[in-house]
């Protein structure tokens, strides 16, 4: 080979950016700490993510370091792998002479030069990619190679730098102040004023272009594509338009690659370059929402002839082409796919022989996660499982409603339905419990023990919603049956006692409906059963005005749960048990046992029972300020569930009664003025209702403010700037393990994954 050097003092040939570059300053700063360490870094990442450009901008960013230039090789369009060193010696002006290789003679040009190259595209011919850049690195000391695929090239010495879509907004109102903070925004902004130069982001479509970001998840070409509509749709028709993202985002430059001009051409571009196993299980994981499991995977995607050890290998497969998305929790695994990939995927599954089976399947196993988190919910691991239902809340929605369009699917339904009134409660979605359970029990009855179940959901979302009519009529539905076990009707014994109490019925035939369900179930050693009815018991005795005999009940539900392991039912029987204090005008107490309560319900992340519990903390605390900021408080979380305090029974009456007290105390504008403000304390708001001494000076912060201490922000500044622990702690002459600790506290307060995030965070703070 003959050379053709570039002009002097041009070293490279990186191509002139077309368009304005947004954010990634936290990654580019990374791609400069990593390169700094090693000599190869592959950022990887999902078709459309932005690679290229984020490879083109650390390339510029990185030309004074590299002595001999910042050099791309663009590879999309080579299909030959024996093409390969070729073209990317063609980028060095090498010529091709027959007496020496092209391998020889690139060697010998970079051996005493020192260059980076930018290897782009190398997902379809990575194993040529592998070799080639393993050559160069061992025969070129001078060499560093940044290399953009779908997966890590998988050769010693590599560091892989996941890229991530930009960051879109959460599903809340975006003032103008906000829009700088989210890339996807800023992106989606600028390229559609390159196609509409008199679009603006103002008042009227602001919520309508971070929903747009918010749906297309952030992926830059995504985005990119749908800024072209804004041609001849307004940001709300575009948004209307966005449940079939593979079809409208067709719109793409026509000099871009094939594969780049359509968001389905980019993802068919990845599903080619996929085995046939990995098709296959790309098509069956779609049946997934929100993400799956190894469990999931080997129950719903598994199918005859497929072993564990195989299926495992796959799904690393498809982590390693990022079609799947990694995220460890509580130790355990979690994948799932960015929304577009997945509906590509159950495009395909549609197509397939087996997709029925499948979602059979998916339906099965959901309901057999339910009945298990069911059968040990009262165990140490409930806090666990609260979390894997919280996980899995997606999949039990998509596992119902196919249930309701399957008669094969139905008995799945009621026994997801028949055991989630907990967990509905827990999120605070008692309305969609509503939903599910009444299109369930329009239908097929099935065995009479699960149909029962859903029946008893139905009734106890019912008295939570304070709709006691409905309640009534399901509670004799259930009480009438025939086919039910003693056991399954101490469930409607418990119902007609709590109907009683809110009622205001009688309430001796409260007690005795729920001391018949004791007997009951104390001779068949439910223990689960005799808690709740304990519970029940103490709630009927307290509103019955007999409070020792309810704090009896308290005491011994108690002793049971602390046997079990247990944190729900306890938390509900200290929220009664300090109403019951209150009721006795010992306000220390009622508020010692309130707080013991709202610590367990945080533990068990129970919306509704955190509610609750602030309710009473208002009722229950003298000062007229701060129980008008504790109402504020609880009125933000009733709002965000969607229920008003003064409909639910456990809280109607005394709500009314608190607030009436307060505006004696302090006047209408005072107590408007405090339920306003303590709107602002967002995140620390237990922090005040579980701190006496708190004042709301110390806890209310606004949304913008920064929840790290003065050391904290240190060590996040140093984070951004990619300096390791170690480094950290010698910069602030601290203990390593130290340093690791406020990392470890920075990541939590923000709720951030990586370094990555926390130097997006300080970058956004700094502008």
């Amino acid at each position: 080979m003959t050379t053709t050097l570039p002009p002097h003092g041009s070293p490279g040939n990186l191509p002139a950016d077309l368009t304005s570059f947004v954010g990634r300053r936290a990654e580019r700063t990374e791609i400069k700490q990593l390169l700094s360490n090693t000599r190869l870094v592959t950022l990887t990442g999902f078709g459309g993510v932005g690679k290229t450009r984020l490879a083109l901008r650390a390339g510029t960013d990185l030309r004074r370091a590299f002595r001999d230039g910042v050099w791309f090789a663009d590879l999309a369009a080579l299909t030959n792998p024996a093409l390969l060193t070729d073209t990317v010696a063609k980028v060095f002006g090498l010529h091709t002479q027959a007496a020496r290789s092209a391998l020889e003679s690139l060697t010998d040009h970079l051996t005493s030069r020192n260059v980076l190259i930018l290897l782009d595209n190398c997902e379809h011919l990575i194993d040529s990619c592998a070799e080639l850049a393993d050559v160069l690195l061992r025969a070129c000391a001078g060499v560093h190679i940044l290399a953009t695929s779908r997966e890590p090239l998988g050769i010693a010495g590599e560091t892989a730098l996941p890229v991530a879509p930009l960051r879109f907004p959460p599903a809340r109102p975006v003032g103008s102040a906000a829009e700088a903070e989210y890339e996807a925004i800023t992106l989606f902004r600028d390229r559609a004023v390159a196609v509409a130069p008199r679009f603006r982001i103002e008042a009227g479509n602001r919520d309508d272009v971070a929903a747009i970001c918010r749906r297309l998840e952030g992926i830059p070409l995504a985005l990119e594509l749908a800024a072209v509509r804004l041609r001849g749709l307004s940001a709300a028709q575009l948004l209307e338009q966005l449940d079939d993202r593979l079809q409208l985002l067709n719109a793409g430059s026509r000099v871009a690659p094939d594969r780049q001009r359509t968001l389905r051409g980019c993802i068919e571009w990845s599903y080619d370059l996929c085995t046939a196993r990995e098709r296959e299980l790309w098509a069956s994981a779609a049946v997934f929402s929100g993400g799956f499991e190894l469990d999931a995977a080997h129950a719903v995607c598994g199918g005859a002839g497929h072993r564990p050890a195989e299926l495992l290998d796959t799904v690393l497969s498809l982590v390693d082409k990022s079609i799947l998305i990694t995220e460890d929790v509580g130790g355990r695994m979690r994948y799932r796919m960015l929304e577009v990939i997945r509906q590509y995927g159950e495009q395909r599954l549609r197509s397939h022989d087996s997709e029925r089976a499948i979602r059979l399947r998916h339906s099965d196993f959901y309901a057999e996660l339910a009945e298990q988190a069911n059968r040990e919910w009262l165990s140490p691991r409930q806090g666990a499982w609260m979390d894997r239902l919280r996980r899995e809340h997606a999949n039990f929605q998509r596992a119902l409603a196919f249930s309701l369009t399957q008669p094969e699917a139905s008995t799945a339904g009621l026994r997801i339905a028949g055991v989630l009134h907990e967990h509905w409660i827990a999120l605070g979605a008692v309305g969609e419990g509503r939903h599910w359970c009444e299109r369930l029990l329009a239908g097929e009855r099935g065995a009479p023990e699960i149909y029962a179940g859903v029946v008893s959901t139905a009734a106890w979302i019912a008295i939570v919603q304070g709709n006691l009519a409905a309640a009534d009529k399901l509670i004799t539905t259930g009480a009438t049956m025939e086919g039910l076990g003693d056991i399954t009707r101490t469930s409607f014994d418990n119902l007609a006692g709590l109907h009683a109490i809110y009622d205001g019925r009688d309430l001796d035939n409260a007690i005795a409906s729920n001391e018949r369900a004791l007997a009951v179930v104390r001779d068949a050693g439910d223990v689960r059963r005799e808690i709740t009815t304990l519970t029940l018991l103490q709630f009927a005795h307290c509103y019955g005005g007999r409070h020792a005999q309810a704090l009896r009940y308290h005491e011994m539900c108690m002793r049971l749960c602390a046997d079990v392991g247990d944190s729900w039912y306890a938390s509900y029987s200290l929220w009664n048990a300090g109403v019951v204090h209150w009721f006795d005008a010992d306000s220390g107490s009622a508020l010692t046992t309130l707080r013991r309560s709202l610590r367990l319900k945080q533990r068990v992340r129970d919306e509704f029972g955190v509610a609750i519990v602030l309710e009473a903390l208002a009722w229950a605390t003298p000062e007229p300020e701060r129980a008008a900021t504790l109402l504020g408080i609880a009125a933000t979380r009733w709002e965000a569930m969607g229920i008003q305090a003064s409909k639910v029974p456990a809280t109607a009456h005394w709500h009314n009664a608190c607030e009436d007290r307060l505006r004696m105390a302090i006047g209408e504008d005072g107590l408007a003025r405090a339920l306003a403000e303590s709107a602002n304390f967002d995140a620390v708001a237990l922090e005040y209702a579980l701190d006496d001494s708190a004042k709301p000076a110390d806890t209310a912060r606004p949304h913008t403010a920064t929840p790290l201490t003065r050391r904290e922000h240190e060590v996040a500044a140093l984070v951004s700037r990619g300096l390791s622990n170690r480094e950290i702690a010698g910069a602030l002459v601290i203990a390593q393990r130290t340093a690791e600790t406020h990392v470890e506290h920075i990541l939590t307060k923000l709720g951030f994954t990586s370094r990555v995030q926390i130097a997006a965070w300080m970058a956004d703070r700094q502008r």
